[in-house]
């Protein structure tokens, strides 16, 4: 499993001039079939305010190389209080246009189910 999408990210403003210079060698990882990726922390590499347009694209990258079955979702957001809040490294994610109701269903939540093998308890 990659974390924090395999890049060096912030604890407080700003983020890196080149926050996503080094995606395509976390990119050439997705020829490994066994490995995934967390898109954590995603936010904080934003140069844009919330929500955060600016990071799509290389995102994509990520989401196309190694499809939404081997990526999910995190805020990393204990680390990344200086940089935004909760709320805003949830609803980035679900506000954008740049996701399909399914991929925004896999990354949120089924992926991590199914590599994980787990559900909510029904108590």
């Amino acid at each position: 499993m990659i974390v924090h999408l395999g890049l060096r990210q912030p604890f407080e403003p700003p983020a890196p001039p080149e926050p996503f210079a080094g995606l395509p060698k976390v990119v050439a990882l997705a020829a490994h079939d066994n490995i995934a990726v967390k898109i954590s922390g995603a936010c904080t590499l934003a140069h844009e305010p919330f929500p955060y347009k600016d990071i799509w694209d290389p995102l994509a990258r990520f989401f196309d190389a190694f499809g939404f079955d081997r990526c999910l979702w995190g805020t990393d957001w204990t680390r990344a209080t200086g940089v935004l809040t909760y709320a805003q490294g949830v609803e980035a994610f679900r506000v954008t246009d740049r996701l399909s109701d399914g991929d925004r269903a896999a990354l949120m939540g089924g992926t991590l189910a199914r590599i994980y093998k787990w559900s909510p308890s029904k108590g």
